[in-house]
C-alpha cells in the first residue's frame, strides 16, 4: 500500500489563511456530505488539509483517489486503511476478508462500517480527495450506498473537479448535501495580497496586485504561476501587462492538465467557442455545426473544464479568462479564412436573436465592416445610455473613416466618444460633420420628421457639451438652461444629460445650488429614459456637490449609491462604477484611510485613464499624487502632479490644473525649496507679489492663488498671503463651499501664527477646527504638516475649551497625534525673511476687545476709554478684520470661541 495516500498533502510553512472557508467548510461537514468541487488548480486538497489540520487530524481519514483504484478491491482496502488510522478496531479484518473471498465482499465491509459507528459518539471526517476519477459503476452503488445509510459518526467530504457517478438529487433536496464551488474557492483581492506579498515575498504594489487579480480571476493556481515567473522577471509591470493564458507555465498547465485529457470532439467544441465572449446552446451550436452542441456542453458542464454559469438556469456560460485566452491562442493557428468564417456565423446567430451589441465584435472580426456599421448604428446610443462610450469608440475605430462619415448615428456616436474622452476640438469637427449631414440628409428627404427632431436634440446636448469640454461654464450652463425649456419630451435622455452638463458648469463655477437643482432635474430625466449610467452621473455629481460644500457624510451617500446602482445594472467593474469610484478615494484619502483610498485607485485606475473624462483623468492623477506624498515619495508625486497640469493645460481645464499647481506648489515648500515654488508658478503666469488688489479671484483660478498665497508665507510675507486668502475665502463662504474654506482657512491661520498676528491665528484655527469636525476631515490639514501643528498646539495652549474632554478637543488631539506621525512633521519647511513676531493687539484694541465682551455700545467705548467715536470704530475694524468677522455680534462670539475673557484686562496683548 502507498502509505502517502492515506495523508493530506504536506502543508508549506507559510499559507494564505481563509477563515472564511473554513467556517464553510464546518457548516457543511455538519451533514453527511459536503462536496467541494471546482477546476484543477483551485486549491481543494490545500483547502482540505488546512481544514483538516486546523479542525481535529486525528478524526480525519483522508483517501487521495487514482485512476487505478477503479478496482473495487483496491478502492476497499485503501478505504479501511484510512478508516483504520482514525479507529484501528474499525473493520479490523478488512484486508484479509478482501483477498479471501472469491466475490468482493461489498456487503459485508459496508455494514460493518455502519454497525461501528453507529456506536460512536465523536464523528470521523472521510475525505476522498480526487474523487471525480471514480468511473466504476461498482465503487459508485457502494458510496451511494454509504452516503445513504451513513450514521451521525460518520461525515464524508468529496474533493471533485467534475460531476461524480452518485445519486444526490434525493440528498439533496432533504438537505443532507453541502457544496463549495470555484466561486468560493476563488482567492478575494484581500487573500491575493496575502499570498503574492506574504507568501511568496513578492515586492508588489496595490496596483500591479489588482491587475494580476484581475488576470487570473482569483485562480489559485494561476497567481502560482504567476508568482514563479515574477520572481525572475527584471520587470514586474511589464510582465504582468502582458500575462494571459498564452503564458508559458499556464499554457503548459492548461495543456498537459486539462486539454489533453478531452476528447477529440471536446477538444473541437472548446476552441470553436473560445471566440466567444459567453455564450449559450444555440449559439455554440451555430459555430459547431457537425457536433452535438447539447452533448459536447453537458460534457464540459460535467468536467468542470473553467466553465462559468452567467445565470441561476444554466442557459450562458463563458470560460475562464487566462482558460479562454489559452484557447484563442491555440486556435490562432487556423486558416484566417475559417476563423472568419467561425466569427461570421457569431454575428449572424447573434443578430438574428436580437443580441445586436454582441454581434458587432464578431462582424468586425469577420471583415463584413457594413454588416458591422449596421450593427453599430442600432446599438450605439442605448449602449451610450448605459455608459458602454469604450466598447462603442473601441467598435467607431475598427470602421474605416469613410464608413462613419456617411452615417449620421455614427457620427455622432464618435462626438459622444470624442466629448467623454474630454477631446473638445475633435469633437467639435467631427459635430459639425454631423451637423451638415443630417441638414443634407433631411433636405434629400431622406429622414423622417421624428429622426430629424431626436438628432437635433442630440445636437443641442452635444454642442453644450463640447463647449463645456473647453472649459468654457457660463456659456455652456447659460445654452443648457434656455434649451431645456423647449425640448421634446420623449427626448428624455437628451434632456437629463444636458442637465448634467448643466450641473457640471455650476459646481465648477462654484454655484452649489444650481448645481444641486441641475443634477435632481437630469436624474428625473434619465430615470424616465432608463439610463442607468445617466441616473449615476447625476448621484456623482450631487456627491462633488456636498464635497465641495464639506457635507462628506451626504456625499459618500451619493456616491455609494452611485457605485450600487452601476454595479446592480452594469456589472462589477464599469466605467460608470470607475468614474463615481475615483471620486470614493477623495473621500477615503480626507478621512485619512489610506488604504481604502489606494484600493479604490488601484481598482478603477486603469478604466479612468484609458476612457474616462478629463475630470475624471486629473482626479486620478492628483490621487495617485497625494497618496505618493503621503508615503513620502515626493518626488514621485511632483511627477504625477506636473503630468495632471500639462493634462489641464491641454485640455483647457483651469480649474483641475490650478489644482494640480497648489499641490505641486506645497510639495515644493514641504521640502524648503522655495525658488522651485516660484518658479512653478510663474511658469503658469502666476508672480506672488505683494500688492493689494480688491479684484474678485474666478473659481477657476482659485486654487492658483492659494499656492502663490503658500509662497508668500515662505518668503516671509505672511500679510500679503492674508490679504489673497481672504479674497478667497470670502467667495467660497458665500458659496457655501465650506471644504475648500476649510482649506483657506488653515492656511490663514499658518500665516497669521507666521505673523505673529495672535489673534487671527486663533480665530481662523478656530474656524478651521469647527469647518473639519462636521466632515471629520483630517488629511487636509495633516497635509499642510508641521506648520499646522504648531498653530493647532499654540492654539489648544490658549484655548481652555480644548483642553478638556470633549468632541472639539478629541478631534484637535487625534489630528496632532496624525501630523506627529506624518512626513511633514520631519520636514520642517524653511522661510525665507520671516517676519518678526508682532503682538496680536496693541494696548487700545485690548481693551477695546474686552469691552466688546461686555457688549458695550460704540458710545460706553468711546466714554470708558476716553476715545473719539471714529477712533473706536476704527479699532473695532481692525479687531473684525482680525476675527474675520462682519458685526459685533460675531465677533463676541468668536472671542468668547477662542477664550477671550471679557472680565480680563489684557488678554493676548503679549
Amino acid at each position: 500500500m502507498i502509505t502517502t495516500k492515506l495523508q493530506p498533502p504536506h502543508l508549506r510553512d507559510v499559507l494564505v489563511n481563509r477563515p472564511r472557508l473554513l467556517r464553510m467548510l464546518d457548516a457543511a461537514t455538519a451533514g453527511k456530505l459536503a462536496i467541494v468541487s471546482s477546476p484543477a488548480g483551485f486549491g481543494k486538497s490545500t483547502l482540505l488539509a488546512q481544514w483538516a489540520a486546523g479542525h481535529n487530524a486525528s478524526r480525519v481519514a483522508w483517501l487521495s483517489i487514482d485512476p487505478p483504484d477503479n478496482d473495487l478491491a483496491r478502492f476497499l482496502k485503501y478505504l479501511a486503511a484510512a478508516l483504520q488510522r482514525v479507529d484501528p478496531t474499525l473493520i479490523e479484518n478488512a484486508e484479509a476478508l478482501i483477498d479471501s473471498s472469491p466475490v468482493t465482499p461489498v456487503d459485508s465491509i459496508l455494514t460493518g462500517i455502519i454497525n461501528h459507528l453507529s456506536r460512536a459518539s465523536t464523528p470521523i471526517f472521510l475525505v476522498l480527495d480526487d474523487a471525480h476519477l471514480i468511473v466504476s459503476t461498482e465503487i459508485a452503488s457502494f458510496l451511494n450506498a454509504l452516503v445513504a445509510y451513513a450514521p451521525p459518526a460518520l461525515r464524508i467530504v468529496l474533493a471533485t473537479r467534475g460531476d461524480l457517478p452518485l445519486e444526490l438529487s434525493n440528498m439533496k433536496m432533504k438537505g443532507h448535501v453541502l457544496s463549495l464551488g470555484d466561486a468560493d474557492l476563488r482567492f478575494s483581492l484581500e487573500e491575493t495580497e496575502d499570498y503574492l506579498t506574504g507568501v511568496c515575498g513578492l515586492d508588489l504594489n496595490i496596483s500591479a496586485v489588482v491587475a494580476l487579480h484581475h488576470k487570473t480571476e482569483g485562480w489559485p493556481a494561476g497567481l502560482q504561476l504567476a508568482s514563479l515567473a515574477l520572481a525572475h522577471e527584471g520587470s514586474k509591470e511589464a510582465f504582468i501587462a502582458d500575462f494571459s493564458g498564452s503564458q508559458r507555465d499556464v499554457a503548459t498547465f492548461l495543456a498537459h492538465d486539462v486539454l489533453a485529457r478531452q476528447s477529440t470532439e471536446i477538444q473541437e467544441f472548446l476552441l470553436r467557442t473560445s471566440i466567444l465572449d459567453r455564450f449559450c446552446l444555440g449559439l455554440a451550436e451555430a459555430v459547431c455545426p457537425e457536433i452535438d452542441g447539447r452533448a459536447a456542453l453537458a460534457g464540459v458542464e460535467r468536467s468542470n473544464l473553467f466553465l462559468i454559469a452567467l445565470d441561476s438556469f444554466g442557459h450562458w456560460f463563458r470560460y475562464h479568462h487566462l482558460f479562454g485566452e489559452f484557447l484563442r491562442d491555440k486556435l490562432a493557428v487556423w486558416p484566417p479564412e475559417r476563423r472568419a468564417a467561425l466569427h461570421r456565423c457569431a454575428a449572424d446567430w447573434l443578430a438574428e436573436n436580437g443580441h445586436v451589441s454582441d454581434a458587432v465584435g464578431h462582424a468586425l472580426a469577420s471583415g463584413d465592416n457594413d454588416l458591422a456599421a449596421g450593427l453599430v448604428e442600432k446599438c450605439a446610443m442605448p449602449l451610450i445610455m448605459q455608459g458602454h462610450i469604450p466598447r462603442v469608440t473601441e467598435w467607431l475605430n475598427q470602421l474605416p473613416g469613410s464608413l462613419v462619415e456617411t452615417r449620421p448615428r455614427l457620427l455622432l456616436a464618435r462626438v459622444w466618444a470624442q466629448f467623454h474622452m474630454s477631446r473638445p476640438r475633435q469633437a467639435a469637427r467631427m459635430l459639425k460633420q454631423a451637423k451638415d449631414l443630417i441638414r443634407r440628409l433631411a433636405d434629400e428627404g431622406a429622414l423622417d420628421r421624428s429622426t430629424i427632431r431626436s438628432l437635433k436634440a442630440e445636437l443641442r446636448t452635444l454642442t453644450a457639451g463640447v463647449i463645456s469640454a473647453s472649459d468654457r461654464s457660463r456659456a455652456a450652463s447659460r445654452l443648457a438652461a434656455g434649451w431645456l425649456q423647449d425640448y421634446p419630451e420623449e427626448e428624455a435622455f437628451s434632456r437629463g444629460t444636458l442637465a448634467n452638463i448643466g450641473a457640471f458648469c455650476h459646481y465648477s463655477l462654484g454655484e452649489l445650488d444650481a448645481a444641486r437643482l441641475f443634477s435632481l432635474k437630469a436624474r428625473d430625466y434619465h430615470g424616465a429614459s432608463n439610463s442607468v449610467f445617466g441616473i449615476v452621473y447625476s448621484d456623482l455629481l450631487l456627491g462633488l456637490v456636498e464635497i465641495a460644500a464639506g457635507n462628506l457624510a451626504a456625499a459618500d451617500e451619493f456616491l455609494d449609491r452611485a457605485c450600487r446602482l452601476a454595479r446592480e445594472r452594469l456589472g462589477s467593474g464599469s466605467y460608470a462604477e470607475a468614474m463615481t469610484a475615483i471620486f470614493q478615494v477623495e473621500l477615503a484619502y480626507e478621512w485619512n484611510d489610506l488604504l481604502r483610498a489606494e484600493r479604490l485607485l488601484f481598482q478603477h485606475r486603469q478604466i479612468i485613464e484609458e476612457c474616462g473624462l478629463v475630470v475624471h483623468e486629473m482626479a486620478c492623477k492628483l490621487h495617485l499624487a497625494r497618496l505618493a506624498a503621503a508615503h513620502g515619495r515626493q518626488d514621485e508625486a511632483i511627477v504625477f502632479l506636473e503630468r495632471a497640469e500639462r493634462l489641464g493645460i491641454e485640455k483647457r481645464y483651469r480649474r483641475l490644473t490650478a489644482s494640480a499647481l497648489n499641490e505641486r506648489v506645497r510639495l515644493l515648500l514641504l521640502r524648503g525649496d522655495v525658488r522651485a515654488a516660484r518658479l512653478a508658478l510663474r511658469s503658469r503666469g502666476i508672480e506672488p507679489s505683494g500688492e493689494r488688489s480688491s479684484l474678485p479671484i474666478h473659481p477657476l483660478e482659485e486654487y492658483a492663488h492659494i499656492g502663490a498665497a503658500r509662497v508668500l508665507i515662505a518668503e516671509g510675507k505672511p500679510v500679503n498671503a492674508i490679504a489673497i486668502l481672504d479674497r478667497v475665502a470670502e467667495r467660497m463662504r458665500q458659496d457655501g463651499r465650506l471644504r475648500g474654506l476649510m482649506q483657506v482657512r488653515a492656511l490663514v491661520a499658518i500665516a497669521a501664527h507666521s505673523a505673529g498676528e495672535t489673534l487671527l491665528a486663533l480665530a481662523a484655527t478656530v474656524d478651521t477646527v469647527t469647518l473639519a469636525l462636521p466632515q471629520n476631515a483630517m488629511r487636509s490639514l495633516i497635509d499642510e504638516g508641521y506648520p499646522m501643528r504648531q498653530v493647532l498646539e499654540f492654539a489648544r495652549g490658549r484655548i481652555r475649551a480644548w483642553r478638556r474632554s470633549s468632541e472639539t478637543a478629541n478631534f484637535v488631539d487625534r489630528l496632532l497625534r496624525e501630523l506627529s506621525r506624518a512626513s511633514g512633521d520631519r520636514i520642517r519647511p524653511a522661510a525665507v525673511g520671516q517676519a518678526p513676531a508682532k503682538r496680536a493687539l496693541s494696548s487700545k484694541e485690548t481693551e477695546v476687545a474686552a469691552l466688546l465682551m461686555r457688549a458695550y455700545s460704540n458710545r460706553q467705548l468711546a466714554q470708558s476709554l476716553s476715545m473719539a467715536p471714529d477712533t473706536v470704530k476704527w479699532h473695532l475694524k481692525n479687531i473684525f478684520g482680525k476675527l474675520g468677522v462682519s458685526n459685533r455680534t460675531e465677533a463676541a462670539l468668536k472671542l468668547r470661541e477662542i477664550g477671550l475673557d471679557g472680565s480680563v484686562e489684557r488678554p493676548f496683548a503679549g
